[in-house]
């Protein structure tokens, strides 16, 4: 998000060289804002980095390589994502992370599952292994530092909670 504001802080005062003042005090607020999310991803990265986790798809990508997670089963992911059938080769590899209890968090697409992505859910529930819903779209009526920060506390919660 740094970058993108930024990137759109320059091409406003660009296109509106005026207000340039404006748009550069709007991009510090906005940057200020980002120091809770940016203080609470270091200090997930410290305490779990290197935790492997898994995912019903990719949605969570970027954070979980920001937080240092070893993201498993990658394929799977990229399959449900892509509105394709997983390999049977990669559902037998997420159900034996998740028997072997290899993975310490299960993340899911809140917004989107499929047949396969669910089978995996309700597996990970059965198991005892903490699941987490993720979005890849901002809740109506809630500000981006809230939303994130909701998403980075339900993991922190579910990684400081290890499965039985």
């Amino acid at each position: 998000m740094p970058a993108t504001a930024s990137a759109l802080a320059h091409a406003l005062d660009t296109a509106d060289p005026a207000h340039k003042s404006d748009y550069e005090q709007n991009l510090n607020a906005f940057l200020t804002s980002l120091k809770p999310i940016e203080n609470k991803i270091a200090d997930v990265r410290n305490r779990y980095a290197g935790a492997e986790v898994t995912a019903t798809e990719r949605v969570f990508g970027y954070m979980a390589d920001a937080l240092g997670l070893k993201m498993r089963n990658q394929r799977f992911q990229l399959a449900v994502m892509n509105n394709t059938e997983p390999r049977p080769s990669d559902v037998i590899a997420f159900e034996n992370d998740s028997k072997s209890r290899k993975v310490k968090v299960l993340i899911y697409n809140s917004q989107a599952t499929d047949v396969a992505a669910q089978r995996l859910l309700s597996l990970a529930r059965e198991l005892h292994i903490p699941v987490v819903g993720v979005t890849e779209t901002e809740p109506p009526g809630v500000k981006y530092q809230d939303w994130m920060m909701q998403q980075l506390d339900s993991l922190d919660q579910a990684l400081s909670n290890p499965s039985p």
